[in-house]
């Protein structure tokens, strides 16, 4: 009985819940992106602006889709890029009532110093790593959310 009561003490530590250490990663990671930056913009239009610039010509819906973001939240959040002049909506050739995104110039310049910062966050927080150990956590962790 006391053999099995230490089997779940060691079970239950936290040191070993893959959670726990996601958790802990994690907190650190988005502290330190809201920290650099700033008032500039946010973590989740920030990604919204990446998925643009990654795919031009991306819709509301995908966007969406790809996030896991409700449509009543990305509504004012695109209307508030737009406003800002970092993307602009075109409709689509084919089905007028479908709005294409895409980054404008000043969306562009944007992004690339927000990544210059983001990049060089990542290098901060993640380096403890080699680059190979990066790419083997990266697939990894792709490995766990994509397959939702």
């Amino acid at each position: 009985m006391e053999a099995l009561e230490l089997d779940r003490a060691s079970i239950l530590s936290l040191r070993d819940l893959l959670g726990y250490h996601l958790r802990r990663a994690s907190l650190r990671d988005v502290a330190g992106l809201a920290a650099v930056l700033g008032n500039d913009i946010k973590l989740v239009p920030f990604t919204v602006v990446c998925m643009v610039h990654e795919f031009p010509g991306i819709t509301a819906a995908e966007i969406g889709r790809r996030l896991s973001l409700q449509r009543a939240n990305l509504a004012p959040l695109l209307a508030d890029l737009d406003s800002r002049g970092l993307i602009e909506r075109q409709p689509d050739y084919r089905d007028h009532r479908i709005q294409r995104l895409f980054l404008t110039e000043q969306g562009t310049r944007a992004l690339a110093e927000w990544r210059d910062r983001v990049l060089a966050h990542e290098e901060e927080t993640f380096r403890a790593l080699t680059l190979d150990e990066r790419e083997t956590l990266r697939r990894l962790l792709s490995k766990v959310w994509q397959d939702e």
